[in-house]
């Protein structure tokens, strides 16, 4: 019986459903950072976050013990914990507790700044039996609470002093507690039950688990299926989806050799040909599980591996994505394909828990019946867990024994309740809250202290530029921009999505096929490629010939050494002389690259390149796209970015657009260290063919006509900065006019120089750079890292982020931003209806908020959101790492990129009045999505009047600086050198030109 036409409908649309909640990440070698809970963005983020812990089994926030210790440092004060206090239990209808004897707050402070232990019966009974914990009072309680104790009325309070008095009163104490927990019982609570039977074997039978069982199958058909070119055999029949290929694959005699899977090539046999919803239907009917739960079944089936089920979702959804070859991937598909599964591996653990079924023909609907019945449903916290639980708080609070004897039954549960309802996860929401606060404090109160001294001076500076600097908007950046204007105020710089305005497919000329390079959320309508010269044309033929020679023999000698006969032969001849490039790489790692390196371009030549930028009659190209740009294509892309990084007058002679990307050796996660707004490729490309558009004259005039006149004499390059070798490309340096050829030498060597500085600085925070290194050494050392075999750390990434400023240059320059905040360039003098800003929000609140957000999940649960350590990881068919041969998809970042960061929610700060802001972010629905659930801290900073608004529920709130301080150095180096932890900011007097402010105060 086929299903009818609502319950297919019904069915898609529940996948659908599901699939909002799996990973989005594409794969690997298109690594694009994004929200990790980005199902979630329609709630506030403290819910959220909470919500998808208990969905995803993961943690939304540090752990108490870390933010503990982060107060013990100063990282949080008390008086951010007391603010949230404040904000917390305004307007609580039972502002205290014990017949008023306990303050909520203070129980509230007491439990923040004091961690309780939470036990069960079995471990309070040893801890009474085997230790002397209630034989004496807390050790962290303060003189005051320790006085009223021993002081406070109680049967044995008064009668003995010294020690013995202290182990009195707390067992005095304790018996108090008991008899509390005894006189007031809570009321059982029903658990709910698990919807999947697996969860419902696991709770009786925990030897039996039908995912151990089925995943390791699946994550070998699904690597199989997905593969791109790394298999020597593709899948048989993988052009009919996951589902058919793999039933004909093993419905057969040679299907699988497991002992739970005997059934499986029948029950496959039957599927042969079926729809995937109606496979799915029958599967949720045998399953025994009610309509009523199907969405839920769904969704936790799906999730249980969700790593590889996301990637099927990607590929379904961005086949352009594909690393070789899309495939057709369906989730409905893996979705059938895994309940099959389920249900036989379900089958073989009922026969092995004595089930029998009754002959009803009802499938384990009678299975999953006595699995429900037999589950433990109901749950009563203990009267020995709650009075130890008791008898730690009123320690806390300085409640005495008789104290606790003098409260009701009413007043106890109360109290109980009270106490519970501040768990773990409220206290670090508000840890968490705190921990933000002072972040937050710190860079709003430097913003303020800043903004005083940089307004005045920039307005004063009017000398034309000699070079302005145009990059992306990426954090790494900020230190090469700060390094760039310490050369003085000849030097400009701008920041900007680091596409460049140019969405396009790009094919370099070393490249097999095209890749988007734009931000994830749009689709490419342009394809551009890299070709050689015409009288590069013939060498580069003979190139090309050369490389699908060597190509497919070194291919035939890789297939050959994975056979038996091949493999023995190559194995001792070829394995001796391949030892010796693999000990040079890692012994001496940049000496190797550089032997390398200057081998390939002997051996191939230096051959002149131009972009094939404009549209030429054809057929289209990659993924329906046009073939090159038209000149209106091109004058609307550099309109866009001149207006709004506002530079539309007073033009250098020159203007360095540099994209960047990263490259290292090893690293699976390379393009996660590239470019986010190029959707994890690099940006040479973009800045490149935007340099190439601004330079056209018949882009010029036309943008005259518009009103923004680019100079005859000013001239755009395009390169690429390397932000793990602080090295730079320039590109099309051959067509640089005569008479600008003395400025672009000026201007490499500034850039070499500012690389160095750059390079410098970042060494501060590897642990293996030593401490007292040069410019020259730290160039070095970054060059080594790049290209060193055994480097897991070969950069650092965006560990750093925290802040993004939206809004003129001339406020931040001279600020030390540390390396944490990605700086667009937008001036709202020059946009009175906020059109340029809902434009620069859109392209870049969801790149730098989808960056911070995974560095934040990563974090803080590196196994659960992040993807563990690169220690285990191994590659698997082009698609993404595994831990070790076998395992779900690891989809965050790994623990190497991480591990400095702090999870603070991006704080946008926004050089624009608060109306135009609302009205800029309602115009980009995503953006909007963001800011008023939070996951991102939305800051508005007055043009006219410099002060800080922060965005909260009640709108925009005044932002009143704690200090007005702010240390001053002459450059950065004097602020950073000798520091690996993240430093705040400083006044930086070589980056604000020739006229500086008058020294101010120092410290950190």
């Amino acid at each position: 019986m086929h299903p009818s036409a609502d319950t297919r409908s019904e069915i898609a649309r529940l996948v659908a459903d599901a699939a909002r909640f799996l990973p989005a990440q594409g794969p690997i070698a298109v690594f694009i950072h994004h929200n990790t809970l980005h199902a979630f963005e329609d709630r506030p983020f403290e819910e959220a976050v909470v919500e998808a812990a208990r969905l995803l089994g993961t943690e939304p926030f540090l752990t108490e013990t870390r933010y503990r210790e982060e107060l013990a440092r100063g990282r949080i004060r008390m008086a951010d914990i007391d603010a949230e206090l404040a904000v917390r239990n305004a307007g609580v209808p039972v502002p205290a507790l014990a017949a008023g004897r306990v303050p909520l707050v203070d129980l509230h402070r007491a439990l923040l700044l004091h961690a309780v232990r939470e036990e069960t019966d079995d471990s309070v009974r040893w801890t009474l039996t085997e230790s002397s914990l209630i034989e004496r009072l807390r050790p962290d309680l303060s003189p005051e609470m320790r006085r009223r104790l021993l002081s406070g009325g109680g049967s044995m309070s008064g009668d003995v002093a010294g020690p013995d008095k202290d182990r009195r009163v707390c067992a005095d104490l304790w018996h108090a507690c008991v008899e509390a927990a005894a006189m007031a019982r809570p009321g059982r609570g029903l658990v709910r039950l698990p919807v999947r039977l697996r969860d419902l074997i696991l709770a009786i039978e925990p030897t039996l688990d039908t995912d151990a069982l089925v995943h390791p199958l699946l994550i070998r058909l699904c690597a199989a299926f997905l593969d791109q070119g790394v298999a020597t055999w593709a899948m048989p029949g993988r052009e009919l989806g996951i589902l058919e290929a793999v039933a004909r694959l093993y419905s057969g005699r040679l299907g699988p050799t497991a002992a739970w899977s005997a059934r499986l090539p029948d029950a496959l046999l039957h599927v042969r040909g079926l729809a995937a919803e109606e496979c799915v239907e029958r599967e949720l009917e045998s399953l025994g599980i009610p309509r009523s739960e199907w969405p839920a079944f769904v969704t936790q089936s799906l999730l249980s591996l969700r790593g590889w089920a996301g990637m099927i979702r990607q590929f379904e959804e961005r086949p352009d994505r594909a690393p070789v070859e899309a495939v057709p991937a369906r989730l409905l598909d893996f979705l059938a394909l895994r309940l099959v599964c389920d249900r036989v591996a379900t089958e073989w653990c009922a026969r092995r828990m004595g089930y029998r079924e009754n002959g009803t023909g009802a499938g384990l609907q009678g299975f999953r019946d006595e699995l429900r019945e037999r589950h433990p449903q109901r749950r009563d916290q203990g009267a020995l867990v709650r009075a130890f639980r008791l008898h730690q708080v009123a320690q806390l609070v300085g409640l005495s024994a008789g104290a606790i004897r003098s409260l009701d039954e009413d007043e106890i549960r109360r109290l109980e309740a009270a106490i519970g309802s501040f768990d773990s996860i409220a206290r670090r929401r508000l840890f968490h809250l705190d921990y933000e606060r002072r972040h937050r404090i710190e860079m709003l109160d430097a913003l303020a202290a800043h903004d005083a001294i940089a307004r005045p001076v920039q307005a004063g500076a009017t000398a034309r530029p000699a070079v302005q600097w145009v990059l992306c908007i990426d954090e790494r950046c900020e230190s090469f921009r700060r390094h760039v204007e310490e050369l003085g105020a000849e030097h400009e710089t701008f920041g900007t999505a680091g596409f460049f305005g140019v969405p396009m497919y790009y094919q370099g000329l070393d490249d097999w096929h095209a890749t988007p390079l734009c931000p994830i959320v749009m689709r490419p309508r342009h394809t551009v490629l890299e070709l050689p010269l015409e009288e590069a044309a013939g060498f580069q033929a003979v190139r090309q010939a050369l490389r699908r020679r060597f190509g497919q023999l070194s291919n035939g000698l890789t297939a050959g050494s994975r056979t038996l006969v091949r493999g023995g032969l190559f194995t001792p001849l070829v394995g001796a002389l391949a030892a010796v490039p693999l000990v040079a790489r890692v012994a001496f790692p940049r000496h190797a690259a550089w032997i390398g390196r200057t081998a390939s371009e002997l051996s191939r030549g230096r051959i002149r390149t131009r972009l094939a930028l404009e549209r030429r009659a054809g057929p289209e190209r990659g993924a329906g796209a046009a073939a090159g740009f038209d000149v209106d294509e091109m004058v609307a892309a550099v309109r866009r970015v001149l207006e709004d990084i506002g530079l539309t007058t007073g033009f250098a002679r020159l203007v360095a657009v540099v994209g960047h990307g990263s490259s290292s050796r090893n690293n699976p996660h390379e393009s996660a260290y590239d470019c986010g707004a190029c959707g994890g490729g690099r940006g040479g490309p973009n800045a490149r063919a935007f340099a190439m558009m601004a330079n056209d004259p018949r882009v010029r005039q036309r943008l005259a006509a518009a009103g923004i006149s680019i100079p005859a004499e000013t001239w755009f390059v395009g390169g690429m900065l390397d932000t793990c070798a602080s090295s730079l490309t320039w590109h099309d340096l051959d067509l640089v006019p005569p008479g600008h050829t003395a400025d672009v030498a000026r201007m490499r060597d500034c850039a070499e120089r500012v690389a160095m500085a750059d390079a410098h600085e970042r060494c501060r925070r590897f642990e293996t750079a030593p401490a007292g290194m040069t410019a020259i050494e730290a160039r070095a050392h970054v060059e080594g890292r790049s290209v060193d075999l055994a480097q897991v750390r070969p950069e650092l990434g965006h560990a750093t982020n925290a802040v993004c400023i939206i809004g003129r240059r001339a406020l931040t320059r001279g600020l030390f931003l540390d390396r944490r905040a990605f700086l667009v360039s937008y001036d709202p003098t020059a946009d009175a209806d906020g059109a340029i800003l809902a434009r620069t929000l859109a392209a870049v609140g969801p790149v730098g908020a989808g960056i911070n957000l995974e560095y934040y999940f990563s974090l803080v649960d590196r196994l659960g959101y992040g993807a563990g350590t690169k220690l285990p990881h191994n590659i698997t068919g082009l698609l993404g790492v595994m831990d070790g041969h076998a395992s779900d998809l690891r989809t965050g970042l790994p623990w190497q990129m991480v591990e400095i960061h702090e999870p603070v929610r991006l704080l946008v700060v926004i050089d624009a009045a608060e109306a135009t802001i609302l009205r800029a972010a309602a115009d980009v629905p995503a953006v909007q999505r963001l800011a008023v659930n939070r996951w991102i801290q939305l800051v508005s900073w007055d043009p006219e009047t410099g002060r800080l608004g922060v965005f909260t529920d009640a709108g925009f709130v005044p932002h009143v600086p704690e200090r007005h301080d702010l240390p001053v150095v002459d450059r950065s180096i004097l602020w950073y050198a000798g520091h690996r932890d993240h430093l705040r900011p400083a006044r930086v007097l070589a980056a604000l030109g020739s006229a500086r402010p008058p020294r101010g105060g120092r410290g950190r």
